[in-house]
């Protein structure tokens, strides 16, 4: 099964940034190339269970299954592939203190795919979410 693990030093405090990233609904907010997501059913963006879907992106859902205020973590799944060859996709996000200024943010993902589709989900979803997320961040707290 494959895994992607990338990670940004912010020049934040952890819980600072912890409070834009726990919010599941604000992502196309901080993302440049992600658009607004909506919470499915008015449920709060910060109960487990929580489907925000991407109306601009042809109605994409992603289901938040954990979110850990005590070790600043969150974990969400696709409910359909998003355009990519994958199944059982599951990613997080988690923020560490770095020191008392700043944090690490790691941004990881878990799938399963043919192994021919691999490298262009390892690409995709590396370079064309993750990467750009992360030096988001980094300049929205710098």
């Amino acid at each position: 099964m494959p895994r992607i693990v990338t990670s940004a030093v912010l020049d934040a405090p952890a819980q600072e940034v912890w409070e834009l990233l726990r919010d599941f609904s604000a992502i196309g907010s901080w993302h440049p190339f992600l658009p607004e997501a909506k919470i499915e059913g008015g449920d709060p963006a910060d109960r487990v269970g929580a489907v925000r879907v991407f109306p601009a992106a042809g109605g994409h859902r992603e289901r938040l299954v954990a979110l850990d205020d005590a070790e600043r973590s969150t974990r969400y799944a696709f409910e359909d592939t998003a355009g990519l060859p994958v199944r059982g996709y599951v990613s997080g996000l988690r923020v560490t203190p770095a020191s008392d200024t700043t944090s690490l943010v790691e941004w990881t993902a878990d799938f399963d795919c043919d192994a021919t589709d691999e490298p262009q989900v390892l690409s995709q979803v590396r370079d064309g979410i993750f990467l750009p997320g992360l030096t988001a961040l980094k300049e929205r707290f710098a």
